[in-house]
């Protein structure tokens, strides 16, 4: 044995945005394009003040897109999740429902990815 006690991981609350698309959507939801790039811009908000954990769609085996797919982002509280994820722009519009889900990260190195 080496001495060296063995670190503490690291907890961290994180929640999952697992959303689920409503159709037919909103009428009065803005265009598809226009939802994509406030989309984009809430992630990099997100990024940009330090909780975004990670986000991507949904890939099937060949690579192709399906469903939505999931952002995981930090909050301490569950009132402060979803105050965060509502109001991520297709869930804000109601062209998706919001499923919110606790998750506990205790493992993995997120800097340099």
């Amino acid at each position: 044995m080496s001495g060296i006690a063995p670190r503490e991981p690291k907890r961290e609350q994180c929640w999952v945005i697992n959303n689920e698309v409503v159709d037919p959507p909103p009428r009065a939801a803005p265009s598809n394009e226009e939802l994509t790039a406030r989309h984009h811009d809430f992630i990099h908000d997100l990024d940009a003040k330090g909780l975004l954990v990670g986000a991507g769609p949904f890939l099937d085996d060949s690579g192709n897109r399906f469903g939505t797919g999931m952002i995981i982002f930090r909050a301490a509280t569950r009132d402060e999740a979803e105050t965060i994820a509502n109001r991520e722009p297709y869930i804000a519009h109601g062209v998706r429902r919001l499923k919110l889900v606790p998750w506990k990260r205790i493992a993995g190195q997120l800097g340099g990815i």
